[in-house]
């Protein structure tokens, strides 16, 4: 599944359900490379900019965390594991997957509802 219009369903907030939620204040001159070794994080602006939230853990209910309900870039800077993100709170609907490493930017707003991480190495 493709991670256009459906990783929106990937950012919406974070009930903390034995995952960890930090929120950062993006600059000019910020880059992925400010996500922290470990987490899934997300800037509320394109080319990491705006406000920053990152996730460690899963979650089955991010709904509550503004930047997850919008964003325009993402980062999996997970140390082992790929995240896989849920449109829906308690790990529904069509899932989908960002392999650790992968980043992106872009003019589309995403949301992500839940998340947990697989392929953990």
């Amino acid at each position: 599944m493709g991670m256009t219009r459906n990783l929106a369903g990937i950012v919406t907030g974070l009930a903390l359900t034995g995952g960890l939620l930090a929120v950062g204040t993006g600059t000019a001159g910020a880059a992925a490379s400010d996500c922290p070794s470990g987490y899934f994080c997300v800037w509320s602006g394109q080319n990491y900019t705006g406000q920053r939230q990152q996730i460690a853990g899963g979650n089955s209910n991010l709904t509550q965390y503004a930047v997850f309900q919008n964003f325009r870039s993402w980062y999996n800077h997970g140390a082992s594991c790929d995240l896989k993100w849920y449109p829906g709170t308690n790990y529904t609907g069509s899932s989908g997957i960002i392999p650790k490493g992968t980043r992106k930017s872009d003019g589309v707003g995403h949301y992500m509802k839940s998340n947990n991480w697989v392929n953990c190495s």
